[in-house]
């Protein structure tokens, strides 16, 4: 059972007993200043429009100068305690102490902490005893320049770069975790009933939640339900994602949109066929020309069928689904791996013409399964036929998962989990990317494979995801974890 911080500073009583945030004696008029400051932030959970107007704030971290005098944080810099969360929102959000870069005194830097205010254990597998910490590193395609931006003990994942035209931006788009809803110690993606979705800065700092936010007050308060796989629009206004926020904890996954920012979060309409009550819609994903491709899965007495992928169009003014599409579809063979048969995680090419995705096909891959890669057009004449896809780079010893299109649509990058290294005791998972040579009329392409993380260093690569800037169209984000 964790054990509640008991911290108090009691020269200046910036926490009380309960890790309540509290004003020194001196300047409780603050008090409506910040509580004004957090309400401009409460449609969502983004702190960035807080910044107040009523006097300077030199180091844009949404405290004035004034209000960083009175609670002792350095006016000039947006960090004071250096634990990653800016001041302001320490303040606004996270409740924590921005003198202080672990409030609750567990060992864990509030910025690394899934739980900044709650005292928890160092997160170890259950399975060997070791401590797992996680990472977001930024590399290339030749990891020639490989660099890590966080250092976390939850795990931040399915870390997109937002969109140019998206405003504030550069921004990082991405999914964590705040619950240990499996008790394993571990917060990541088995904890899917406490995820959360967050931007940070590009070099990692300044996290913030766009969910789990009290709207009365603007801090982090956990929902109990899954909000996930994040995925901005081009024109980076919106973000597409996934809930089951209706029913908490059912995993009824409906398709949400929000603002870029968290504000107006509100579940998509259907023009027709939507899910059925047994159906989830998941792992979506927004196009160009306002194109969306999403899978639709069916379960049958508790066992998953075949994932199907499905095409569509999204009106924006009302947020509704239209010409919605089947794509892909297959036979409900049973499998014993997760997740079921079928396809999974699509994406549209840059120029909207194509769709990449990965089938399961068998239980030939211990832990996953056997999952493929695939490439077909986005209309096709065969849908939802197999001859519609083209699958490669196929071997039952391994598992390919999550492509996604670089901005030029000429190349993909996946993350593959290899049996035969895993049998041999040797770092199994990496990033691969595959140069493209396609021929739309007719269609056919060729694939070249590079693995990009093949050192043997004890890093679990997964999820990586192409920078948007053309000027960066190398670089690569991705997720890892270790023990230690």
């Amino acid at each position: 059972m964790p054990k509640k911080s008991n911290y108090s500073r009691d020269q200046d009583h910036l926490l009380s007993r309960d890790n309540k945030f509290t004003f020194p004696r001196c300047c409780k008029w603050l008090s409506l200043t910040v509580f004004v400051l957090t309400l401009s932030a409460c449609g969502g959970g983004d702190s960035s429009d807080a910044v107040t107007t009523i006097s300077d704030d030199t180091d844009l971290d949404g405290l004035t100068d004034q209000q960083e005098e009175n609670l002792g944080t350095n006016p000039t810099v947006a960090d004071t305690d250096n634990d990653r969360i800016w001041d302001g929102d320490e303040v606004s959000m996270f409740n924590t102490n921005p003198t202080l870069s672990d409030t609750d005194s567990d060992g864990i830097d509030d910025g690394a902490d899934p739980q900044p205010t709650v005292f928890n254990t160092i997160p170890t597998d259950p399975n060997s005893g070791r401590f797992v910490e996680y990472g977001v590193f930024k590399t290339n395609t030749t990891s020639s320049s490989t660099q890590r931006i966080t250092n976390t003990r939850h795990e931040e994942n399915h870390v997109v770069y937002a969109p140019l035209s998206t405003s504030n931006q550069p921004l990082l788009i991405y999914q964590t975790y705040i619950e240990d809803t499996n008790s394993d110690t571990l917060f990541n993606e088995g904890d899917l009933s406490g995820s959360v979705i967050a931007i940070m800065n590009v070099d990692g700092t300044r996290p913030r939640y766009l969910t789990d936010i009290d709207p009365s007050n603007g801090m982090i308060q956990n929902n109990h339900s899954i909000d996930a796989t994040p995925e901005p629009s081009p024109d980076g206004q919106y973000i597409i994602f996934v809930s089951d926020r209706d029913n908490p904890g059912s995993f009824q996954l409906k398709l949400y949109v929000m603002d870029i920012h968290g504000n107006n979060q509100t579940p998509l309409n259907y023009a027709s066929n939507p899910p059925a009550s047994n159906e989830i819609d998941a792992d979506p994903f927004w196009g160009v020309d306002n194109k969306i491709t999403f899978k639709r899965q069916q379960f049958i007495s508790g066992r998953a069928g075949f994932s199907r992928v499905f095409t569509a169009n999204i009106d924006t003014a009302t947020m509704t689904i239209y010409n919605l599409v089947e794509r892909t579809s297959g036979s409900n063979t049973p499998l014993n791996t997760p997740n079921g048969p079928g396809d999974f995680d699509p994406k549209i090419s840059p120029d909207g013409h194509l769709i990449a995705s990965y089938r399961h096909l068998s239980d030939s891959v211990s832990i996953f399964g056997d999952y493929d890669l695939w490439i077909g057009a986005y209309h096709h004449v065969d849908a939802p036929a197999d001859s519609s896809i083209t699958l490669f780079d196929q071997d039952t010893s391994t598992a390919v998962l999550f492509p996604r299109w670089n901005i030029s649509g000429d190349k993909l990058a996946a993350w593959q989990l290899d049996e035969t290294a895993l049998s041999m005791g040797m770092d199994a998972i990496d990033l691969i990317v595959y140069e493209l040579d396609l021929s739309e009329q007719p269609f056919s392409f060729s694939a070249t494979r590079t693995n990009i993380t093949p050192n043997n260093d004890g890093w679990f690569e997964t999820m990586p995801s192409w920078n948007t800037d053309p000027n960066r169209a190398e670089e690569l984000i991705y997720s890892a974890s270790r023990q230690f």
